[in-house]
This record gives structure tokens, C-alpha cells and sequence, in this order.
């Protein structure tokens, strides 16, 4: 699938990807947009902590977002940063901005996909509001097992590559799933961008990605 640098006028949406649009969020409704971008076969896997809150609607796989997508943005600025017009350093390219970027967010995660990505999270229901970091491990290391299935049912073999995003995903997750035998390559925690860490996101992923060959250049 080629993905062409981003032009400035949306697109039309077809039909059948209005149930991802952005529906009232429930766990139900973040399923059926995770289910829509799964790709076959996956290549490499994404794990993050949990999902938003419910009632603020900002799923990574929901479209028609405005603000609050840090995650969404950066990956995308490290995966295919010469398609939206993104240098490290530099910003991006004028006239593009990040308003560009979430006006073709449909596109996007169809190259997601067709490049064989995908992202879940550790845990399947959204952090109870006001959680400090320790409880929201504590939280994470009770949803280990179901997260080993899930993983299991997804990988089948163990040699397919795992990102952990965040500091608390990392410490839950990274020694149980090497222990699984599962390829983990993050040895080192990736800051996650919604709490202001997202140049050390960026390099921290770019580096990461560049150790398996994942770079741009393989892309374009």
C-alpha cells in the first residue's frame, strides 16, 4: 500500500468506516475499532497501558479527533514522518501541521495496518480517574493473565517483535512476557507522549525501530 504525501484537502470517508468515526466510547465500541485495524499478518505489536477514559472519547484507532491524541501524533511522526511532512528537529513542512495529520488519521491507519502494526492495551478498561502510578501497576499486574491470551491469540509464534509503551507498561510487563518467551525489544522504557515526554517518545521509539530494521527508509 503506497501512502503519498499528505495533501491539504480532506478526503471523503467511505461508508464503511463510519464505525470508527468516533462512537460514544464503551468497551464495546474501542473492540469493534481495534477489530477494524488488525492487520493479517501481524508483524509488530504495540503495548501501552490502557485506554482513555470512556467519556473522553479518544481511542488511538477513532477518527474525527481534535486534541488529546499525543499518542496517534508521535508514532506517527517516527513511522512516516516524510509522508506527513515531519523532520525531527525541524517540525513540520509548511503548510502541513498536525491538523493535516488528524484530517487523514482513516489513511494512516490503513498503512498502519498494511504494514503489519497494530496497538493494544495492557489493560482492556481505562485507569480509574485520579490512579497514582503505583496502583496503576498494581492494576496491570491484575491484568497480566488475560493479557498473555490475548498476546498468545494474536502472536501464535513468539518471535514477532513487542514495543512496550510507557514507564509503568514496562514495569508490568517486560520481565513476565520475556519470561513467556515473547521478543520484547524495548529493554528500556519509551516515555509515553501524553505526559510530556514526547521528543524522548520519538527518540527513544526511532532507536528502538531502527535496531529491527523498522526505519523510514524502509517504507518510501
Amino acid at each position: 500500500m503506497k501512502l503519498d504525501r499528505m495533501p491539504m484537502d480532506g478526503d471523503t470517508i467511505p461508508s464503511d468506516l463510519w464505525s470508527v468515526i468516533r462512537p460514544r466510547g464503551s468497551q464495546e465500541s474501542f473492540k469493534r475499532a481495534m477489530e477494524r485495524y488488525r492487520p493479517d499478518p501481524l508483524q509488530l505489536l504495540f503495548i501501552a497501558e490502557a485506554p482513555p477514559a470512556y467519556k473522553v472519547n479518544r481511542l488511538f484507532y477513532f477518527h474525527n479527533i481534535q486534541t488529546g491524541d499525543a499518542l496517534f501524533l508521535e508514532m506517527m511522526k517516527v513511522i512516516y514522518g516524510a509522508a506527513i511532512g515531519f523532520i525531527e528537529g525541524q517540525g513540520f513542512s509548511r503548510p502541513l501541521s498536525a491538523k493535516d495529520v488528524r484530517g487523514r488519521k482513516s489513511e494512516l491507519l490503513d498503512r498502519f495496518m498494511a504494514d503489519g502494526y497494530f496497538l493494544i492495551d495492557t489493560s482492556e478498561r481505562p485507569m480509574p480517574g485520579g490512579a497514582t502510578s503505583s496502583a496503576k501497576l498494581a492494576l496491570l499486574r491484575l491484568s497480566l493473565p488475560r493479557l498473555k491470551i490475548r498476546v498468545k491469540e494474536l502472536l501464535g509464534g513468539r518471535g514477532i517483535p513487542i514495543v512496550l509503551i510507557g514507564g509503568v507498561t514496562h514495569e508490568a510487563c517486560f520481565g513476565p512476557l520475556r519470561e513467556e518467551g515473547y521478543h520484547v525489544i524495548n529493554e528500556e522504557m519509551i516515555n509515553h507522549p501524553a505526559r510530556g515526554g514526547q521528543l524522548l517518545f520519538r527518540k527513544k521509539l526511532r532507536d528502538t525501530l531502527n535496531r529491527i530494521g523498522r526505519t523510514q527508509s524502509n517504507f518510501f
